[in-house]
């Protein structure tokens, strides 16, 4: 038993010697936006900023998939960075994809597959309801070119505000759908508007997923929760400057104690203010 212990003990201490690894979230690429979706686009010029400056400082980029499985067998690339998108709008196809070609980028693609070929219509709010999102011909494309196809639910609710079933619905019929389609294994989801609780979380698990991606913004430990993976989101107009920032930033046991602090503060908010409403409208992540 001892020695059983000081072996996990051992490979703990390994674990948490593994480089820290920024999973960054991006959502559409594109030149234009109604003012209350601006944070949420990136430019192409910058986006292909971004990609060019990567490529320059020499990360490997991989996906969310491979990243999970490699720190768990301890195999993560030293300067390793994650590129995902969610809601995979189709400008993804259209402007995002040829510039991860150029550099040989793969990358991870976060669907709510109710909105598959229509719009988004979650968005409605924020005056974008009629932003496209790719197709299932084009996610299958998509697919095959080494990006990484994932779930990001049904219908884009805010899971920590509907009932068990729908929960269950939500992360059941999305992961269904896309294998049905794409005819690939779907192994990761990314949180609606970053909400999770540990119901939520158990119920990601439970599904058949392999990992999950929050909004943490910090980079990923190995010995993070691999249901809980910390992303750092990109901006609207985040110059290559403070892009490196963002990948330079080293989480600390301080800053990972505060990051959960403040999810369990606004969590702790959004529970007393819990008035009904529409699950769909939500702050963005």
């Amino acid at each position: 038993m001892r020695r059983e212990a000081a072996s996990k003990h051992l490979a703990d201490i390994g674990r948490s010697q593994l480089p820290a690894v920024p999973i960054l979230m991006y959502h559409s690429i594109a030149s234009s936006a109604a003012p209350r979706f601006g944070r949420y686009v990136v430019s192409p010029e910058i986006f292909a900023a971004h990609m060019d400056h990567l490529a320059g400082e020499g990360y490997e980029p991989i996906t969310a998939g491979q990243l999970a499985k490699r720190q768990c067998a301890d195999r993560v690339p030293g300067r390793a960075v994650v590129l995902t998108f969610d809601d995979a709008y189709a400008d993804f196809e259209e402007v995002a994809l040829p510039i991860l070609r150029s550099h040989n980028f793969p990358a991870t693609l976060y669907v709510p597959t109710a909105f598959v070929g229509g719009t988004a219509l979650w968005l409605r709010d924020c005056g974008e309801a009629d932003r496209k999102i790719l197709s299932w011909r084009s996610l299958i494309d998509v697919n095959s070119e080494g990006i990484e196809v994932s779930s990001h639910s049904h219908t884009h609710p805010q899971l920590d505000r509907v009932p068990g079933a729908v929960i269950t619905d939500e992360l059941r019929r999305s992961r269904q759908l896309l294998e049905d389609n794409l005819g690939v294994s779907v192994e990761g989801f990314a949180y609606p508007f970053g909400y999770w609780t540990r119901a939520v979380r158990s119920g990601v698990a439970d599904a058949g997923y392999a990992y999950a991606c929050s909004v943490s913004e910090l980079a990923a430990s190995a010995m993070d929760d691999p249901f809980t993976l910390p992303r750092i989101t990109v901006a609207g107009g985040t110059s290559v400057r403070a892009l490196s920032r963002l990948l330079a930033a080293v989480p600390t046991p301080l800053t990972r104690r505060a990051s959960e602090a403040k999810r369990l503060a606004w969590l702790g908010v959004r529970r007393i203010t819990a008035l009904g409403g529409d699950p769909q409208s939500g702050r963005l992540p």
